[in-house]
């Protein structure tokens, strides 16, 4: 493909208009998790959501001082648009801190589903391997002086999203399969895990599709901002991801509002317990199964006139 200035730079603005609205729509869906689920939660999920919009903030400031750079200043100073600006590879390290962190939230997930320590080591070993990857990537890149020269590390940009995407499919199906082994049996838990394993497959279908097309695109189209275009997309996502996925609890348990006599914990394993004092804490996903007994007034009937 021809290099022009439409799938270079023309693609970085796209990429930085997107990203804001991507970003704005992570601004609303901290506002909503302060309202409903700030006060409910542990420390280190607030922790977790605090240091997410800093490094996803960071980013897209960073991000739009290049693009003001190579747009706006390069009118008066030519010899700035085949440079490197120093902001747009330094975000880098704060994409990968985001995508990181939400990965490492999903593993704590499978360990609580799953109860299996090795199960969620081994699927945090790979977020863990692209985290690596990926700075080593992102150090190499800060010391490049001319764009064209980041077609050199051409190797490194498709193991660290290729990782990426194997992280976050691999996150997915390990959650489905745990949730579709939670199954009860009963009609309400039943429909609520399906809700559970299609929110799950949804929430991580757009990371690891932007992934990997970054991954296919650097590949193809090595010459053109595709790759970049894509890349830069993933840290927006990974944020709207993980508020998502905590601001949604209310929603995915509406199923299991009414009081019942036994309840099912996902992190059980679907496994039945007594009912619990309610707690404060909405990350905890219950599932109630009401059991009625109806008999049959005329077989009653029956068998009392036998009696007489």
């Amino acid at each position: 493909m021809e290099t022009t200035n439409d799938n270079t730079y023309g693609l970085l603005f796209i990429a930085v208009a997107i990203s804001s609205l991507l970003y704005g729509a992570g601004i609303l869906q901290f506002w909503m998790y302060i309202r409903k689920y700030h006060s409910q939660d542990s420390m280190v999920v607030k922790a977790l959501v605090i240091a997410v919009l800093i490094c996803d903030t960071c980013q897209q400031v960073l991000l739009c001082h290049a693009v003001y750079i190579y747009l706006v200043s390069s009118i008066s100073n030519k010899t700035i648009l085949p440079s490197v600006v120093d902001t747009l590879m330094i975000e880098l390290f704060f994409s990968c801190a985001i995508s990181t962190m939400v990965q490492q939230f999903y593993c704590w997930r499978i360990y609580k589903i799953g109860q299996s320590v090795v199960l969620a080591a081994a699927v945090s070993l790979v977020s863990w391997t692209s985290c690596a990857v990926l700075i080593a990537y992102s150090v190499k890149a800060v010391q490049l002086k001319q764009l064209a020269e980041v077609i050199d590390l051409k190797t490194l940009s498709i193991a660290a999203n290729s990782l990426s995407a194997a992280a976050d499919v691999t996150i997915s199906v390990v959650l489905v399969i745990l949730l579709h082994s939670a199954k009860t049996g009963f009609t309400r838990s039943t429909d609520l895990i399906n809700r559970l394993m299609v929110f799950t497959f949804n929430t991580g279908l757009p990371t690891s599709l932007c992934a990997l097309l970054a991954t296919i695109c650097i590949a193809a189209f090595p010459e053109t901002f595709l790759y970049i275009f894509f890349f830069l997309l993933l840290g927006r996502l990974y944020t709207n991801s993980l508020l998502v996925t905590l601001n949604s609890r209310e929603y995915i348990k509406s199923s299991s509002e009414h009081a019942s006599r036994e309840q099912y914990s996902l992190e059980n394993s679907g496994r039945p317990r007594m009912p619990a004092a309610p707690t404060r804490d909405a990350s905890a996903i219950t599932i109630r199964i009401e059991t009625d007994t109806m008999h049959d007034f005329h077989s009653s009937s029956q068998d009392l006139k036998s009696s007489h």
